[in-house]
């Protein structure tokens, strides 16, 4: 698998390459028909004065897009962990092709990690930010139906999930209710 490197404020050494390229080798055995991959770095220095860097890896396979996220002090320490939760969700998508008899599952996008400390920072910073947006993401949206919706949002571990209804092509919301049901959310 050919790995796409975007860095921003990290400098990728020689033994930061082979570093990265050992830790992916390991879903080159796991990950079938890779059409792209790419890793994204990322050094910021926090309020405090300390540096936390990103990495976020992002697999596209013929029908699934895999992603994750993990944050740590140091560059190597976020890149591992990021693999880590990618190898994760290749298995689980694995188990559920091999569960479901060899059909893939639409899509795959893996929730943003879970970080007090960072919630509580965005939340100080949210009030200097109150109608400014933050951050766009953009992607391709294949119409599924509200079965395979619902897989993947317990397969992604989320309360909600958005995506295109291919009974009548409308960009509806799926979320559990408290009683444990779904609901669905779509325009008039």
């Amino acid at each position: 698998m050919e790995l796409n490197i975007r860095a921003n404020g990290v400098k990728v050494t020689d033994g930061m390459r082979e570093f990265i390229d050992k830790r992916m080798s390991k879903l080159d055995r796991l990950a079938d028909h890779v059409v792209d991959a790419q890793l994204e770095l990322k050094t910021e220095t926090t309020r405090t004065g300390a540096e936390t860097s990103t990495a976020q890896i992002t697999l596209k396979t013929g029908r699934n897009v895999l992603r994750a996220e993990a944050e740590a002090p140091e560059i190597a320490k976020a890149v591992d962990m990021a693999i880590d939760k990618l190898v994760s969700q290749v298995r689980k998508v694995n188990d559920r092709k091999h569960k479901r008899g060899g059909k893939p599952i639409n899509e795959l996008v893996e929730p943003l990690p879970f970080d007090a400390a960072a919630e509580e920072e965005a939340a100080h910073a949210a009030n200097d930010m109150i109608g400014k947006v933050a951050r766009t993401k953009t992607f391709h949206m294949d119409p599924i139906g509200v079965e395979t919706a619902i897989e993947q949002m317990e397969l992604i571990g989320h309360d909600f999930y958005f995506f295109r209804n291919e009974e009548d092509e409308t960009f509806t919301v799926l979320y559990r209710r408290k009683d444990g049901s779904y609901g669905l959310l779509s325009p008039d």
